[in-house]
């Protein structure tokens, strides 16, 4: 990373995961490791590959309480043989309110990155970790490959960490 980078940009680096995955990789090359670096650095798509990861996990809980919550209100009606608004509350409120946590969560560390139409995309459930990785990362081929390959990297760290924590438990 010697050369080509200013100050600010190294010092940028430094302080996000994916830049530093980057500029460590062994499967770039140096022009291809400055290209990436500036263009996270100067871009702000560490941010957004942050916010997105956040997103997937957010979806991901959010889907198992879906999974929970809706399918209780259905066996709920289906035994009392009731549906009204006291029903279809909870579900509705906790809808309403993931939209309006996640409008929070973005518009906060997306402040000046991307617009508003894209931070209301984002706040969709299920679709918003999509929409960001897609608007903003995977035009460019470069850095989808940079992508693909860090969230590999972060996929395969997360689930080393959940086998550790099983075999140390089984023991």
């Amino acid at each position: 990373m010697k050369g080509s980078l200013s100050y600010d940009e190294k010092c940028s680096c430094a302080k996000s995961t994916f830049c530093i995955y980057v500029s460590q990789s062994q499967d770039f090359e140096k022009l291809e490791k400055d290209y990436l670096v500036k263009t996270i650095t100067n871009n702000g798509y560490s941010g957004i590959l942050y916010v997105s990861s956040v997103l997937a996990g957010w979806a991901i809980v959010a889907g198992i309480i879906d999974s929970v919550l809706f399918p209780g209100i259905i066996v709920y009606a289906i035994f009392h043989g009731v549906v009204d608004y006291k029903v279809l509350t909870p579900p509705i409120l906790f809808l309403l309110g993931n939209i309006l946590a996640k409008l929070v969560y973005i518009t906060y560390n997306l402040r000046g990155k991307v617009k508003l139409l894209d931070i209301l995309i984002a706040a969709l459930p299920y679709a918003g970790s999509a929409y960001l990785l897609r608007k903003f990362l995977v035009k460019d081929k470069l850095m989808r490959k940079a992508v693909t390959m860090y969230l590999t990297s972060r996929k395969n760290d997360v689930k080393k960490k959940i086998l550790d924590m099983f075999s140390l438990n089984s023991q």
